[in-house]
């Protein structure tokens, strides 16, 4: 919703009604208007100046949509609806281009500040059906530059807007776009075009294009490259190393990684994994699959936490340890349980490990 009234005369409107503003800017005169368990989505009327970046460097309330209309993006995002007349307000044609399936830029200049709006054009060109009118096209063509300045983290949400398209087809046509305007550079990856594989194939087109940015860059370390890539980009730490996991589990199958190995580091993820191994070989799926419904089965050790001992029993027991050692301490005690070399019990445990660490310190 939008009109004339700033904030502050729009909540001497509702004043003693069951209407609340929520989420204030009064930079931007926006807000959500709350009633119960509904919300509508507040602007005033304004103008807006950029000079370079996403957010305006000056914002000007005004009274007319003739004023505010200039400040949108697309003559198809421009159509206005008087709530009161319950007439259609379209002051730059966009009923025209929508019923011509065209999407245009309110004004060339409009792509001129914001490498924001020519990944939105990608997303909604293919979200909806709609060619790109050509002038609009040229525009944002000469100006992707402009997305070297956009956060890692506005550009990952708006991969996943159109990674959530219901389509396949249509989150794979954003994509292609991605490749013809050469983006993916622009978003400091070492190359023009990406083979777009996985991201079709599995079910989280995150994952998948995650994967198909992997394939096609072909990084020395996949985990290093990944962080790089997803640092900043608005995820947990938690949420990063999850992702980060699933992911060199999935490369670590594919190089055969030996079993033990693999799922010390990888078994609280693997059902995942496997989701994604099906997608690429079978075979491997199925074998890493059969080991893991074994550790099920026959209840092995497979994780430090699982062990009967914790860093505070090392450093009870051998006060001398440095505690760089524990992880390392742990780890191999957990190999000799998972092994049947040693029982998991505490006094076992520690004897084995009083026998074959704490005599080295």
């Amino acid at each position: 919703m939008c009109s004339p009234l700033t904030l502050d005369e729009l909540e001497k409107r509702l004043a003693n009604s069951n209407f609340l503003l929520k989420y204030k800017n009064k930079n931007f005169g926006t807000c959500k208007i709350v009633c119960g368990n509904k919300s509508y989505d507040y602007a005033t009327f304004r103008k807006e100046t950029y000079k370079k970046g996403h957010c305006p460097d000056e914002v000007e309330f005004v009274n007319s949509i003739e004023d505010d209309v200039k400040r949108r993006d697309f003559t198809a995002n421009s159509i206005y609806y008087n709530l009161k007349t319950q007439k259609l307000i379209d002051p730059l044609n966009g009923i025209n281009d929508l019923q011509k399936k065209t999407l245009r830029a309110t004004s060339p200049e409009i792509l001129k500040s914001d490498g924001l709006r020519i990944l939105r054009m990608l997303r909604l060109a293919s979200e909806y059906g709609l060619k790109i009118e050509k002038t609009t096209y040229c525009v944002a063509l000469s100006n992707t530059d402009l997305i070297k300045d956009l956060s890692k983290n506005k550009v990952v949400e708006e991969i996943k807007k159109l990674l959530k398209q219901p389509s396949t087809k249509t989150a794979l046509k954003a994509l292609k776009l991605y490749n013809k305007l050469n983006v993916w550079n622009k978003l400091g990856l070492p190359v023009n075009k990406i083979k777009f594989k996985m991201v079709a194939r599995c079910d989280d087109r995150a994952l998948g294009l995650s994967i198909d940015l992997v394939d096609t860059v072909k990084p020395a370390s996949v985990s290093y490259f990944l962080t790089q890539l997803l640092d900043d980009a608005g995820l947990t730490k938690k949420q990063l190393n999850h992702m980060i996991n699933v992911l060199s589990g999935y490369y670590d199958a594919l190089n055969h990684l030996q079993n033990k190995a693999y799922f010390f580091k990888y078994f609280e993820n693997f059902p995942e994994i496997y989701k994604l191994l099906l997608k690429k070989s079978s075979y491997l799926a199925q074998k890493y699959n059969f080991f893991y419904k074994y550790i099920i089965s026959h209840k092995l050790v497979i994780s430090v936490s699982d062990l009967k001992i914790s860093k505070k029993d090392l450093k009870k027991a051998f006060p001398s340890l440095p505690s760089k050692m524990y992880d390392k301490v742990l780890l191999d005690a957990l190999s000799e349980v998972f092994e049947g070399k040693c029982p998991n019990t505490s006094e076992e445990l520690l004897k084995y490990i009083g026998k074959k660490h704490y005599h080295k310190i």
